[in-house]
């Protein structure tokens, strides 16, 4: 039966996506609310500005001033940590494609039955696309909740677009570790590979960042984080020239792992 994956994919699975967005949100909530009025935006931004230029990079505050505006705050202390937060959920998720249920001995079972095996990436994958835009929806509500207890007026289109904005990177991760499990079929392994992968892109994006100009500065294409940028998001909306790259890479790892998984063994 089509959609049979999906379905049963998605039942057990829909829980994490409350609980996870219900764990963002909360985030979200706090940080919208703990700001009293505009005046202790202010205030950060003064002492952020006396501190060392190398801490604030690694803070992930490039532009103090913005720190100053709500939705600036917003970015620094929400959405400039948020999308690592979801790189965990996004290496689990992409484990459940194919690697869990193969170390468990389940994926031959599903496969022995007449399921074209395209079917059981496509559908799991569909499953997590959805999943993880129901997280950002869930935590989206949280903090338009925590906007009827805050002083400070954030925009909620901005923080509409800044939650947009993680699903290009939460969607390349998981299809990066989807793809890392089909290749090298054991669930450690996959687990090593992507944890390199997604560190070894922050360290770039952070490195080449902390020193315009330079060949690290160069390399930072290579690097996903780079083109995640929540505080231009929060001040000047949605880029889509910095979400299609990401997105076509994500197409080119899901088509390999249909390559990959279609030519080779399933084993247990």
């Amino acid at each position: 039966m089509a959609g049979a994956i999906f379905l049963e994919t998605l039942r057990r699975h829909w829980r994490q996506m409350i609980y996870w967005g219900a764990g963002l949100g909360l985030l979200g909530f706090y940080v919208l609310v703990v700001i009293k009025d505009v005046d202790m935006l202010e205030q950060y931004a003064a002492l952020a500005e006396r501190m060392p230029p190398a801490l604030l990079q690694m803070l992930g505050m490039g532009d103090v001033t913005s720190l100053a505006t709500p939705e600036g705050f917003m970015s620094f202390g929400f959405f400039g940590y948020t999308l690592l937060v979801l790189a965990v959920y996004a290496v689990m998720a992409g484990l459940n494609v194919t690697a869990n249920e193969e170390e468990d001995g389940i994926l031959d079972a599903l496969l022995a039955q007449p399921v074209p095996r395209w079917r059981v990436i496509v559908e799991k994958l569909l499953v997590y696309v959805l999943a993880s835009a129901g997280i950002l929806a869930v935590s989206f509500l949280f903090m338009v909740a925590g906007t009827q207890f805050s002083e400070i007026p954030v925009s909620l289109s901005r923080m509409l677009e800044g939650s947009i904005n993680m699903l290009p990177s939460v969607w390349l991760m998981i299809a990066f570790t989807a793809f890392a499990a089909v290749v090298f079929r054991r669930r450690g392994t996959a687990v090593m590979v992507a944890s390199v992968f997604i560190v070894a892109s922050y360290f770039i994006d952070f490195l080449g960042e902390a020193a315009t100009g330079s060949l690290a500065d160069a390399l930072r294409a290579v690097s996903f984080f780079s083109y995640y940028n929540p505080n231009a998001v929060m001040v000047s909306g949605l880029d889509v020239g910095s979400m299609a790259p990401l997105l076509a890479v994500t197409a080119a790892l899901v088509a390999g792992t249909l390559w990959f998984f279609q030519r080779r063994d399933v084993g247990v």
